[in-house]
């Protein structure tokens, strides 16, 4: 992907990096009629439309219940998703 990208153009320079100064993953990539902040927008939309599944959430919970390292992954991991998106709202 990183050539086709090369030699189309697709990679954008001035944001190659992965992630900015807050530590915020950032989409390199953009298309003709797609930015790269628009490709970043709907990996969110993603995220959260994917894990506020009613199944997800239960098999997240399932999981935590079994076990104590991966309750503490998952609750860090909310952390950090709630703190960004009130981040974006502000």
């Amino acid at each position: 992907m990183f050539n086709q990208a090369m030699q189309n153009g697709w990679l954008d320079d001035a944001h190659a990096e992965l992630v900015n100064e807050d530590g915020v993953q950032i989409a390199p990539l953009h298309y003709p009629h797609l930015s790269h902040s628009e490709i970043f927008v709907s990996v969110e939309e993603f995220y959260r439309r994917f894990y506020f599944r009613s199944g997800k959430i239960a098999s997240i919970v399932g999981e935590m219940i079994r076990s104590p390292q991966m309750m503490k992954r998952r609750l860090h991991e909310g952390v950090e998703f709630f703190l960004r998106e009130r981040g974006a709202a502000h």
